[in-house]
Formats: C-alpha cells, sequence, structure tokens
C-alpha cells in the first residue's frame, strides 16, 4: 500500500480532540494512520472505513504491556507514540468501550507541561523585549528613524521578530489550550467540541506556510539588499544615472578630477546603490574636482569645487515629509547652523535651500522623490537648481 506523509503539529498537545477526529476523517478517506513523528503524520492509503481514535497524554513516550493489555481488553489497537501521548484505534462498527483512563496521571502530565510552557513562553517574552529595545535603540541612534527605516539595515531584523511575535502567541495559545485540558480533566469531562479535520488540517498549512513566508523574506531581504549595494567609481561621461555633475554646472574646461583611488576604485569621485521595501531606488554620489591654476578665496590655494547627493524614490507619499526633517537632522552638525529656507520652483513640489560663502545644500522633492544635494564652489544656486529639475524629472517619469 502507498505511503503519504502529512505535516501536522503533533507536539500540540493541547489539540488531542482535533488530533483524534482529523485521524477518524483521514480514515474515511481511505488513509490510514499508522506513525507519528516530530512534524509528520504517516498515513497507508488503503479501504475507506470508519475508524475511532484516541490520544492519552502519558508521563514517558513509553508504553507499558500493561497499558496495551488494558486498552486491548476495552477493543482499542496500539498504534503509536510520540513523546507524550500514545495513539490507539479501533474500527467503529467494533464499538470499543471507553478506554481505562488514569486521570491522576494525565492531569500530572498537563500541569507539568503547562509549566514547562509557561516558562518557555516567559523566557521568550523577556527575550523579546530585549530585541525590542535593542531595535529600538539602533533605529533612534541618530534621531533619524525614517532614513534608518528607508536604508533597510533593521529590515530582516524586523521580520526575525514578527516570527518570533508569532511563536509566542502560538505559545500562548498552547497555555490556554493546556489549561482547558487541565479544567476538563479535573471536572472530568472531555472536550466535546472537536473540531473538522479539514478545517484543522487547512490551519496548520495556513500557520506554516505563514512561518514560512516570514522567515523566507527575513533571509532573502539582506541577501537582495547586497545584490544591489556597492559602491564604484562614478564614470567620467554624462550617463542616465541622475546625479547634477560637476562638468554640467561648473562649465571649466581646465577643471580635473581630484582622485583618491583604493582598491581600484576613486573613492572621492564614487557613487552606490541601494534598495529596501519601501524605498526600492536609492543612490548616494560625490564628486570633486581640482583647477591647479584658479584662485577661490586665497591665492594660495587651488579652486576645489565638490558636489554629493542623496536620491531616494519612495514607495509610499506619506514617507516624504518626515524624510526631508531626517535629512535636515543629518547633515545639520551645529545647533547654530542656518536653517534650510523654501523657495517657490515650478519643477519641484518643494524646494529648499541653505547657504554659506563656500557651501550650498538643497532638498528636492517631486512626487515621491526627494533629492540631498551639497555643493561646495562658487556656481549660482540657480544653475545647480536648474539640473537638479532635469534629473528629479527623470525619476519621477520612469
Amino acid at each position: 500500500m502507498a505511503e503519504i506523509v502529512r505535516r501536522i503539529r503533533p507536539r500540540q498537545y493541547w489539540r488531542i480532540k482535533e488530533h483524534e477526529c482529523w485521524f477518524s476523517d483521514m480514515s474515511e478517506q481511505g488513509l490510514h494512520f499508522y506513525e507519528i513523528g516530530t512534524h509528520f503524520a504517516k498515513f497507508k492509503k488503503g479501504d475507506r472505513k470508519q475508524m475511532d481514535y484516541r490520544l492519552e497524554l502519558a508521563k514517558s513516550k513509553y508504553i507499558s504491556s500493561e497499558k496495551i493489555r488494558l486498552y486491548e481488553e476495552s477493543g482499542w489497537d496500539y498504534i503509536a507514540s510520540d513523546r507524550n501521548f500514545h495513539v490507539f484505534a479501533a474500527p467503529t462498527e467494533r464499538k470499543a468501550n471507553e478506554p481505562p483512563i488514569d486521570r491522576e496521571e494525565q492531569i500530572t502530565v498537563a500541569n507539568a507541561l503547562f509549566k514547562k510552557t509557561l516558562i518557555s513562553f516567559i523566557f521568550i517574552l523577556f527575550a523579546l523585549a530585549a530585541l525590542f529595545w535593542l531595535i529600538g535603540s539602533l533605529w533612534f541612534t541618530d534621531d533619524t528613524p525614517i532614513l534608518t527605516l528607508i536604508e533597510g539595515n533593521l529590515f530582516g531584523t524586523m521580520f526575525l521578530y514578527l516570527l518570533n511575535i508569532f511563536y509566542l502567541f502560538s505559545m500562548g495559545m498552547g497555555l490556554l489550550g493546556i489549561a482547558r485540558i487541565q479544567r476538563d480533566l479535573k471536572e472530568g469531562s472531555p472536550d466535546g467540541r472537536p473540531k473538522p479535520w479539514e478545517n484543522f488540517y487547512r490551519n496548520n498549512i495556513i500557520t506554516y506556510v505563514m512561518t514560512l513566508a516570514i522567515s523566507l523574506i527575513a533571509v532573502c531581504i539582506p541577501f537582495y539588499q547586497l545584490l544591489h549595494l556597492g559602491t564604484v567609481t562614478l564614470p567620467k561621461e554624462d550617463t542616465t544615472l541622475p546625479f547634477v555633475r560637476l562638468a554640467a554646472i561648473e562649465n571649466a574646461s581646465h577643471l580635473e578630477r581630484d582622485v583618491f583611488i583604493i582598491d581600484g576604485e576613486d573613492w572621492r569621485n564614487s557613487y552606490s546603490e541601494n534598495w529596501s521595501i519601501v524605498a526600492p531606488v536609492q543612490y548616494k554620489m560625490k564628486e570633486n574636482f581640482i583647477e591647479k591654476k584658479g584662485q577661490w578665496s586665497d591665492p594660495n590655494n587651488s579652486y576645489n569645487p565638490g558636489i554629493s547627493a542623496e536620491i531616494y524614490r519612495l514607495s509610499f507619499h506619506s514617507l516624504v515629509a518626515p524624510l526631508v526633517d531626517d535629512l535636515i537632522t543629518e547633515h545639520t552638525f551645529d545647533d547654530e547652523a542656518e536653517l534650510f529656507t523654501e523657495r517657490e520652483h515650478d519643477g519641484f513640489d518643494q524646494l529648499l535651500m541653505r547657504q554659506s560663502d563656500q557651501n550650498k545644500e538643497f532638498i528636492f522633492v517631486k512626487e515621491q522623490v526627494v533629492m540631498y544635494i551639497d555643493y561646495s564652489g562658487k556656481v549660482e544656486a540657480d544653475v545647480i537648481i536648474g539640473n537638479a529639475a532635469e534629473k528629479i524629472r527623470l525619476l519621477t517619469e520612469n
């Protein structure tokens, strides 16, 4: 006969009646239970028949021949054991008597299971509380929680945290179930409200699918981010990348790159990409030029214009305003620094600007795209704003 393996949760002792009902209905489908393990129940395919099953809580996974004999005298056949319960079966037509149940032993086992589960529940609860504190500390370390969320470094940890909350909830339901068994055993009234096996099997499938999905997301997100994360040398020629380039705004043929090579990459002229669920498009870039013959404010120094940028295309428009606030916080190093002022421009939903003698900073917002630019040099602000309008349009149109 063919062997069928079905996924179950046999160690959920509080679902004894559901297991009994499920095994019985499986027999009516021609699948007869014969072995149980940690995660799987095994069935042999045969003739359809009506079977009754009984699961007995016990102190040990080993069952004595004396107890098997007592069950057989009542019309029950021993099938299998797993940890703290033993399975017996009888054809319905046999009309087996109620098996001899040692309620005191079952109450003792139920009490021990409740205590063991409660200790585990409390331990996991404290562990989750500590992990929650750690995630919160990392999230708000720099007072820029939205930037931390967007960069996505904590997403894997958050999904693992969610998985443990799901597991804690399941354990809490188990505690309630064991408490119900304790009550029924003490009152001498067995639970007479079994669920259909279809619902029981469906609920188990849903539980395992959700657990598997959360686990896969928690593992895959960091790997997917690694595929999109990297810093490379910025090409000298203009490309389709949405960056405002020095060559486009300086308009000085005697400028050349100020380079700093490490491991084959120019770290003063580079860009990086990133990805997260809430910001699938992320760029950071920096570019530095030097003019050997030029003069800025000091005749003894050459002219060194530089530009850096952070660009985000968000999944949700509600994140735009808090991201702007975080960018201001991230790039304000002095409590006495000048504040950003707002300017009107047709190319943007919002334009914020802050400038000093040698530095200009901009925050551009259009739809769900936010661009921060930090420029040091002599170019007028309107030139940079015009170039930024062209670049941000590339992101909003794609």
